[in-house]
Protein backbone atom coordinates (compact mmCIF):
# COMPACT_ATOMS: atom_id res chain seq x y z
CA UNK A 1 0.00 0.00 0.00
CA UNK A 2 1.49 3.35 -1.00
CA UNK A 3 1.78 6.34 1.30
CA UNK A 4 -1.08 8.06 -0.53
CA UNK A 5 -3.33 5.02 -0.05
CA UNK A 6 -2.89 4.66 3.71
CA UNK A 7 -6.13 5.11 5.64
CA UNK A 8 -6.52 8.62 7.01
CA UNK A 9 -7.74 8.87 10.60
CA UNK A 10 -10.80 11.14 11.00
CA UNK A 11 -10.36 14.33 13.00
CA UNK A 12 -12.34 16.95 14.87
CA UNK A 13 -11.31 20.60 14.48
CA UNK A 14 -12.33 23.37 16.84
CA UNK A 15 -12.84 26.43 14.65
CA UNK A 16 -13.38 29.06 17.35
CA UNK A 17 -14.11 32.63 16.31
CA UNK A 18 -13.38 33.65 12.71
CA UNK A 19 -10.41 35.63 14.04
CA UNK A 20 -8.61 32.31 14.51
CA UNK A 21 -7.59 32.76 10.87
CA UNK A 22 -5.57 35.91 11.62
CA UNK A 23 -4.63 35.75 15.31
CA UNK A 24 -1.54 34.11 16.77
CA UNK A 25 -2.92 31.75 19.41
CA UNK A 26 -2.03 28.34 20.74
CA UNK A 27 -4.82 26.83 18.62
CA UNK A 28 -3.83 28.63 15.42
CA UNK A 29 -0.22 27.50 15.89
CA UNK A 30 -1.39 23.93 16.37
CA UNK A 31 -3.40 24.03 13.15
CA UNK A 32 -0.48 25.49 11.22
CA UNK A 33 1.61 22.50 12.29
CA UNK A 34 -1.18 19.93 11.87
CA UNK A 35 0.02 18.41 8.60
CA UNK A 36 3.75 18.56 9.40
CA UNK A 37 4.02 15.00 10.70
CA UNK A 38 1.16 13.45 8.72
CA UNK A 39 0.58 12.26 5.21
CA UNK A 40 -1.38 14.88 3.32
CA UNK A 41 -4.81 13.60 2.29
CA UNK A 42 -5.87 13.18 -1.30
CA UNK A 43 -9.19 14.87 -0.49
CA UNK A 44 -11.16 16.26 2.47
CA UNK A 45 -14.78 15.71 3.52
CA UNK A 46 -15.86 18.21 6.19
CA UNK A 47 -19.04 18.67 8.20
CA UNK A 48 -19.29 22.09 9.84
CA UNK A 49 -21.60 23.21 12.63
CA UNK A 50 -22.44 26.27 10.54
CA UNK A 51 -24.11 24.49 7.65
CA UNK A 52 -27.43 23.32 9.09
CA UNK A 53 -30.02 22.30 6.53
CA UNK A 54 -33.42 20.73 6.11
CA UNK A 55 -32.39 17.32 4.82
CA UNK A 56 -28.88 16.36 3.80
CA UNK A 57 -26.82 18.42 1.37
CA UNK A 58 -23.45 17.95 -0.29
CA UNK A 59 -21.38 20.56 -2.10
CA UNK A 60 -21.65 20.23 -5.87
CA UNK A 61 -18.48 19.76 -7.96
CA UNK A 62 -16.59 22.89 -8.90
CA UNK A 63 -15.14 25.96 -7.17
CA UNK A 64 -16.27 26.48 -3.59
CA UNK A 65 -17.23 29.99 -2.54
CA UNK A 66 -15.51 31.32 0.59
CA UNK A 67 -18.62 32.10 2.62
CA UNK A 68 -18.13 34.99 5.10
CA UNK A 69 -20.98 34.07 7.42
CA UNK A 70 -20.21 36.56 10.20
CA UNK A 71 -20.46 40.25 11.09
CA UNK A 72 -18.53 42.63 13.29
CA UNK A 73 -15.07 41.26 12.61
CA UNK A 74 -12.02 42.95 11.02
CA UNK A 75 -12.36 43.79 7.32
CA UNK A 76 -9.35 41.63 6.45
CA UNK A 77 -11.38 38.55 7.35
CA UNK A 78 -13.99 39.48 4.75
CA UNK A 79 -11.23 39.83 2.19
CA UNK A 80 -9.81 36.37 2.83
CA UNK A 81 -10.38 33.62 0.29
CA UNK A 82 -9.85 29.88 0.45
CA UNK A 83 -10.17 28.84 -3.21
CA UNK A 84 -10.76 25.13 -2.79
CA UNK A 85 -12.65 22.99 -5.30
CA UNK A 86 -14.97 20.02 -4.95
CA UNK A 87 -13.83 17.15 -7.15
CA UNK A 88 -16.56 15.48 -9.21
CA UNK A 89 -15.37 11.93 -8.57
CA UNK A 90 -15.10 12.52 -4.82
CA UNK A 91 -18.54 14.13 -4.65
CA UNK A 92 -20.03 11.24 -6.63
CA UNK A 93 -18.33 8.68 -4.40
CA UNK A 94 -19.63 10.35 -1.24
CA UNK A 95 -23.16 10.74 -2.62
CA UNK A 96 -23.21 7.10 -3.70
CA UNK A 97 -22.26 5.87 -0.21
CA UNK A 98 -24.97 7.99 1.35
CA UNK A 99 -27.67 7.05 -1.16
CA UNK A 100 -26.84 3.35 -0.90
CA UNK A 101 -27.43 3.68 2.85
CA UNK A 102 -30.86 5.21 2.27
CA UNK A 103 -30.08 8.92 2.61
CA UNK A 104 -31.59 11.44 0.23
CA UNK A 105 -28.82 13.81 -0.84
CA UNK A 106 -29.15 17.17 -2.57
CA UNK A 107 -26.15 18.73 -4.31
CA UNK A 108 -25.69 22.42 -3.47
CA UNK A 109 -23.68 24.55 -5.89
CA UNK A 110 -24.09 27.84 -4.04
CA UNK A 111 -23.14 27.50 -0.39
CA UNK A 112 -19.39 26.82 -0.60
CA UNK A 113 -17.35 26.75 2.62
CA UNK A 114 -18.51 28.61 5.74
CA UNK A 115 -16.01 29.82 8.33
CA UNK A 116 -16.38 26.61 10.30
CA UNK A 117 -14.79 24.87 7.32
CA UNK A 118 -12.45 27.36 5.64
CA UNK A 119 -10.91 28.86 8.78
CA UNK A 120 -9.33 25.63 10.11
CA UNK A 121 -8.57 24.36 6.60
CA UNK A 122 -6.83 27.61 5.65
CA UNK A 123 -4.47 27.14 8.60
CA UNK A 124 -3.89 23.40 8.27
CA UNK A 125 -3.77 23.25 4.44
CA UNK A 126 -3.06 26.85 3.35
CA UNK A 127 -2.38 26.12 -0.32
CA UNK A 128 -6.03 25.12 -0.89
CA UNK A 129 -4.84 22.53 -3.38
CA UNK A 130 -6.66 19.55 -1.86
CA UNK A 131 -10.20 18.83 -3.13
CA UNK A 132 -12.81 19.58 -0.47
CA UNK A 133 -16.37 18.30 -0.20
CA UNK A 134 -18.69 19.86 2.38
CA UNK A 135 -21.49 17.88 4.00
CA UNK A 136 -24.33 19.59 5.85
CA UNK A 137 -25.66 18.98 9.33
CA UNK A 138 -29.33 18.00 8.98
CA UNK A 139 -31.88 19.73 11.21
CA UNK A 140 -32.89 17.60 14.18
CA UNK A 141 -29.60 15.71 14.33
CA UNK A 142 -28.52 13.89 17.50
CA UNK A 143 -25.19 12.38 18.52
CA UNK A 144 -26.46 8.99 17.34
CA UNK A 145 -27.66 10.17 13.92
CA UNK A 146 -24.47 12.12 13.22
CA UNK A 147 -22.40 9.15 14.38
CA UNK A 148 -24.26 6.94 11.88
CA UNK A 149 -23.66 9.53 9.17
CA UNK A 150 -19.96 9.22 9.91
CA UNK A 151 -20.12 5.44 9.80
CA UNK A 152 -21.78 5.63 6.40
CA UNK A 153 -18.94 7.61 4.82
CA UNK A 154 -16.22 5.75 6.72
CA UNK A 155 -15.00 3.82 3.63
CA UNK A 156 -13.71 7.11 2.22
CA UNK A 157 -10.86 7.17 4.71
CA UNK A 158 -9.48 4.03 3.06
CA UNK A 159 -9.08 5.99 -0.19
CA UNK A 160 -7.07 8.88 1.20
CA UNK A 161 -9.91 11.13 2.33
CA UNK A 162 -9.57 13.10 5.56
CA UNK A 163 -13.02 13.01 7.20
CA UNK A 164 -13.38 16.01 9.52
CA UNK A 165 -15.97 17.49 11.84
CA UNK A 166 -15.69 21.17 12.75
CA UNK A 167 -17.30 22.74 15.79
CA UNK A 168 -16.45 23.24 19.46
CA UNK A 169 -16.63 21.08 22.57
CA UNK A 170 -17.86 24.12 24.53
CA UNK A 171 -19.77 26.95 22.88
CA UNK A 172 -21.55 29.53 25.01
CA UNK A 173 -21.11 32.86 23.25
CA UNK A 174 -23.15 34.57 25.97
CA UNK A 175 -20.48 33.74 28.54
CA UNK A 176 -17.26 34.59 26.75
CA UNK A 177 -14.54 36.58 28.51
CA UNK A 178 -11.55 38.66 27.43
CA UNK A 179 -8.95 36.72 25.45
CA UNK A 180 -6.43 35.19 27.86
CA UNK A 181 -8.94 34.70 30.71
CA UNK A 182 -8.80 31.49 32.70
CA UNK A 183 -11.27 28.83 31.63
CA UNK A 184 -14.13 28.38 34.12
CA UNK A 185 -14.63 25.08 35.93
CA UNK A 186 -17.92 24.41 34.11
CA UNK A 187 -16.09 24.35 30.76
CA UNK A 188 -13.12 22.30 31.94
CA UNK A 189 -15.39 19.81 33.71
CA UNK A 190 -17.49 19.34 30.58
CA UNK A 191 -14.36 18.66 28.54
CA UNK A 192 -13.28 16.06 31.12
CA UNK A 193 -16.69 14.38 30.89
CA UNK A 194 -16.42 14.37 27.13
CA UNK A 195 -12.90 12.94 27.19
CA UNK A 196 -14.05 10.05 29.39
CA UNK A 197 -16.77 9.12 26.91
CA UNK A 198 -14.53 9.34 23.87
CA UNK A 199 -11.92 7.16 25.57
CA UNK A 200 -14.63 4.60 26.35
CA UNK A 201 -15.36 4.45 22.63
CA UNK A 202 -19.15 4.01 22.78
CA UNK A 203 -21.74 6.38 21.37
CA UNK A 204 -24.13 5.12 24.08
CA UNK A 205 -22.28 7.30 26.58
CA UNK A 206 -23.72 10.38 24.84
CA UNK A 207 -27.39 9.36 24.61
CA UNK A 208 -28.68 11.76 27.28
CA UNK A 209 -26.83 15.04 26.95
CA UNK A 210 -29.47 16.90 28.94
CA UNK A 211 -28.51 14.86 32.02
CA UNK A 212 -24.88 16.00 31.89
CA UNK A 213 -24.04 18.66 34.50
CA UNK A 214 -23.80 22.12 32.92
CA UNK A 215 -24.54 20.77 29.44
CA UNK A 216 -26.78 23.70 28.52
CA UNK A 217 -24.32 26.17 29.99
CA UNK A 218 -21.69 24.77 27.64
CA UNK A 219 -24.07 24.31 24.72
CA UNK A 220 -27.21 26.48 24.71
CA UNK A 221 -27.74 24.79 21.34
CA UNK A 222 -25.95 21.59 20.43
CA UNK A 223 -24.94 22.10 16.80
CA UNK A 224 -21.30 22.86 17.64
CA UNK A 225 -20.85 19.60 19.54
CA UNK A 226 -22.50 17.34 16.94
CA UNK A 227 -19.69 17.37 14.31
CA UNK A 228 -17.48 15.64 16.88
CA UNK A 229 -19.65 12.53 16.55
CA UNK A 230 -19.34 12.60 12.76
CA UNK A 231 -15.59 12.08 13.03
CA UNK A 232 -16.09 9.59 15.88
CA UNK A 233 -18.44 7.47 13.77
CA UNK A 234 -16.23 7.64 10.69
CA UNK A 235 -13.36 6.06 12.60
CA UNK A 236 -15.24 2.80 13.17
CA UNK A 237 -16.75 0.88 16.05
CA UNK A 238 -13.47 0.18 17.83
CA UNK A 239 -12.29 3.77 17.61
CA UNK A 240 -10.78 5.68 20.47
CA UNK A 241 -9.95 9.36 20.67
CA UNK A 242 -6.53 10.92 20.88
CA UNK A 243 -6.54 14.50 22.14
CA UNK A 244 -4.05 16.32 19.93
CA UNK A 245 -4.39 19.79 21.42
CA UNK A 246 -6.50 21.72 23.90
CA UNK A 247 -6.49 25.35 24.84
CA UNK A 248 -9.21 27.87 25.66
CA UNK A 249 -10.01 31.13 23.92
CA UNK A 250 -12.15 33.96 25.22
CA UNK A 251 -12.23 32.14 28.53
CA UNK A 252 -14.76 29.42 27.89
CA UNK A 253 -14.37 28.43 24.22
CA UNK A 254 -12.60 25.09 24.16
CA UNK A 255 -10.17 24.69 21.29
CA UNK A 256 -10.00 20.89 21.39
CA UNK A 257 -8.66 18.81 18.52
CA UNK A 258 -9.09 15.05 18.30
CA UNK A 259 -7.88 12.25 16.08
CA UNK A 260 -9.97 9.07 15.99
CA UNK A 261 -8.49 5.66 15.30
CA UNK A 262 -8.83 2.04 16.38
CA UNK A 263 -5.48 2.41 18.11
CA UNK A 264 -4.76 6.02 18.96
CA UNK A 265 -1.07 6.73 18.64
Amino acid sequence: MSEAQKPISPVFFAHGAPTLAIEDTSASRFLKSFADSRSWPDAILILSAHWETEGLKLSAPGPLRTYHDFRGFPPELHEMSYPARADEDRVDETARLLEDAGYEVELDGDRGLDHGAWVPLSLAFPRANIPVTALSLPDGSTPETVYELGRTVAPLKETGVLIAGSGSTTHNLGDIRPQGSDAPDWARNFDRWLDDGLKAGSIDYFRDLEAVPDFRRNHPTEEHLLPLFFAFGAAGQEARAELLHRSYEYGSISMSYFRFAAEAA
